[in-house]
């Protein structure tokens, strides 16, 4: 998984249409690791899923990002959304191990919020390059506000779970 299929050069509108259908495929592939049965399995499948994201997406815009470094980005990005919703979050993944309704809430809601967040990552990324940003220049520390608000929009509108289906 360490190596990334080519992506061809685009720029403008076409580079913006490939940008989205990237983060459109993370997110059914989010939301499906929020199926995995096992706490913590899930979220290292997301986080893998994530960085993967990314790494497409830096390659999209002319930048190369290994799948590792992409996943040191993932887990300070996590760390700034799961500090808000642990409990939640810890909550949800618990509740997934209760058989029958346990488990089908809790999957519904790993499963939303898994998309919610890669909608999220993937949005921060995609503004960060457009506005010309590198990823020498990326600081996960400056784009906490951002990650927050894309993250809340997303949980708040289902854009990441009805980015899915589009």
């Amino acid at each position: 998984m360490t190596e990334i299929a080519q992506i061809p050069e685009t720029s403008g509108q076409n580079r913006l249409d490939a940008a989205a259908k990237i983060i459109s495929s993370s997110i059914g592939w989010s939301a499906a690791t929020g199926a995995i049965p096992i706490p913590l399995v899930d979220m290292a499948a997301l986080a893998a899923v994530q960085a993967n994201m990314i790494s497409k997406i830096s390659r999209l815009y002319g930048e190369s990002l290994s799948t590792e470094a992409a996943r040191s980005i993932i887990a300070v990005m996590l760390g700034t959304l799961l500090p808000a919703g642990v409990a939640n979050s810890f909550m949800r993944m618990s509740i997934k191990v209760l058989p029958g309704a346990g488990y089908l809430i809790g999957t519904a809601s790993m499963m939303a919020l898994s998309a919610a967040g890669t909608y999220a990552i993937g949005k921060v990324f995609i503004g960060h390059f457009e506005k010309g940003g590198t990823l020498s220049n990326f600081d996960p520390e400056s784009i906490k506000e951002q990650l927050k608000k894309e993250y809340d929009d997303a949980k708040l509108s289902g854009k990441g779970v009805a980015k899915t289906a589009a």
